[in-house]
C-alpha cells in the first residue's frame, strides 16, 4: 500500500549562524514524524543532499538504494527504488540500523514535497538577506530538479 511521505521544515525555527539551522523531518501519513518533529539540523545542506539522492532515485533502475542523510549520520533513511514511481523508504534511528519503520511511497509526491519545502526555505533566506554558498547550491539543485523530466 502506498503511503504519504513528505519532507517538512518548521519555517519558524530557521536561524542563521554559520549555517542555516532549523527543524527538519519526514512526515509519514501525516501523523508519524522521523526522526522527530523537533529534530534540529543544517536545513540547507540536508535539503541539497536529499535533492541529489532523489535525483539518483529518479534516474536509477529498480533495486538501487540511496541515502537521505542527516548531518550526524544517524538517524539513517534509505530509499530503494521499487518501480518507476515507487520507492521503499526505510527509517533507522541508530547506527546499528535497528529498523524503525518501512513505508512505500510515490517518488513524484516526494519530489513535489522536497521542491515545495526547499522553495519555502529559499524564500525565507531571501527575505532575511541570508547569502552563502550553500544557499546558491540549493537554488541550483532546486532549478535542476524542477526542470528534470519526470
Amino acid at each position: 500500500m502506498v503511503q504519504n511521505v513528505s519532507i517538512e521544515v518548521d519555517l519558524e525555527s530557521l536561524e542563521k549562524e554559520n549555517h542555516i539551522i532549523g527543524n527538519i523531518y519526514f512526515s509519514i501519513d501525516y501523523h508519524r514524524f522521523f526522526p522527530d518533529h523537533r529534530w534540529s539540523d543544517f536545513v540547507v545542506i540536508i535539503l541539497s543532499w536529499w535533492i541529489k539522492s532523489l535525483k539518483g532515485l529518479i534516474i536509477s533502475d529498480a533495486g538501487k538504494t540511496f541515502e537521505f542523510d542527516f548531518m550526524d549520520g544517524t538517524p539513517i533513511v534509505l530509499g530503494k527504488k521499487i518501480e518507476t514511481n515507487i520507492v521503499e523508504m526505510t527509517f533507522f534511528f541508530s547506527a546499528e540500523r535497528r529498523k524503525e519503520i518501512t513505508v512505500v511511497c510515490n517518488i513524484s509526491e516526494l519530489r513535489e514535497s522536497l521542491l515545495s519545502v526547499s522553495n519555502k526555505v529559499l524564500r525565507i533566506a531571501k527575505r532575511n538577506n541570508w547569502i552563502d554558498e550553500e544557499l546558491e547550491e540549493l537554488k541550483d539543485l532546486v532549478l535542476s530538479l524542477e526542470r528534470y523530466p519526470f
